[in-house]
């Protein structure tokens, strides 16, 4: 009987990491084809039919023509600033709003849980968000990047539920050792909802660093465009300067429109990849907590 189960067991760990394997393929290999894609010549390309894992003679010339673009260091240094500073204030109010909303006898509670629900099944559409930004003298600034995302309404629901559910007995003897709202606050409430706040913090992080539609609206001047943007122009405007710059070089160095796409998504994804791991152990932990406790 103990053998039977031993084989089963064995039977069963054998299914769970084939099955383990095959789903962490299925979402390695579009990376890894887009990164060869990102690395192989025209002519290359053109040999082996545009479907190219590990390229033969691989060329950075894609790249090469990326960064030789001042505006993309201009912009990677737009979209770094708007993915620190957006996400440390959308924290800080979202932190401050749940912590406020999670008191039970605050005035007109009920009301304010309820705009803010609605504000997450409805939004306020293109034109009015583009005509309250106008009123606010915000349309060509940097800051009408950063405004609109200030408060993440399911993450202030998140973690004033994780608050809610603390012991009221820590809050109590904090009180009776004469702590006010502001230390409540900074040294009870924050130290302990880290997991949960380091969660939103990096779906915040992810959304500031991939956003362009709003730079697109809400931008004209180019110094202000994040690099997202940048690299959207540059797979929807300068392919025709692509095939130009083609006809002067060798062919081992011309590249294709389909390289320089690939490349750009390299380029675009490369910088949260290097961010994600150090984030990832307070990711998964704030997620589980926000699933237990909502």
């Amino acid at each position: 009987m103990y053998a039977y189960a031993s084989r089963s067991e064995r039977a069963y760990q054998i299914f769970i990491h084939t099955a383990v394997a095959l789903v962490a393929l299925s979402a390695l290999f579009p990376l890894v084809y887009v990164v060869g894609m990102s690395l192989t010549s025209q002519s290359e390309m053109i040999a082996r039919d545009y479907f190219v894992i590990v390229p033969q003679e691989p060329t950075l010339e894609a790249y090469k023509r990326i960064f030789a673009s001042p505006l993309v260091w201009q912009s990677i240094g737009m979209s770094v600033l708007r993915s620190t500073l957006g996400p440390l204030l959308t924290l800080a109010l979202t932190t401050v709003g749940a912590f406020v909303l999670s008191r039970k006898t605050l005035p007109g509670r009920g009301p304010l849980l309820f705009l803010v629900l609605f504000t997450i099944l409805f939004h306020g559409g293109l034109i009015p968000s583009y005509l309250v930004m106008k009123q606010l003298h915000l349309i060509d600034s940097f800051w009408a990047l950063i405004v609109p995302m200030l408060v993440d309404s399911f993450g202030l629901l998140v973690i004033k539920i994780f608050i809610e559910n603390l012991p009221d007995g820590l809050m109590e003897s904090a009180r009776i050792d004469g702590a006010g709202e502001i230390a409540l606050l900074t040294r009870i409430v924050v130290p302990m909802a880290a997991p949960a706040l380091a969660a939103i913090g990096m779906f915040s992080i992810v959304n500031h660093w991939n956003s362009w539609f709003d730079a697109l609206i809400y931008l004209n001047d180019k110094q202000l465009y994040p690099l997202q943007m940048v690299l959207r122009n540059m797979l929807t405007v300068d392919s025709m300067a692509n095939d130009q710059m083609n006809f002067i070089l060798k062919d081992t160095q011309r590249v294709s429109s389909e390289t320089i796409k690939m490349a750009t998504v390299v380029v675009g994804i490369l910088p949260i990849m290097c961010v994600y791991p150090f984030l990832q152990k307070h990711f998964i932990k704030g997620m589980y907590l926000g699933a237990v406790k909502g």
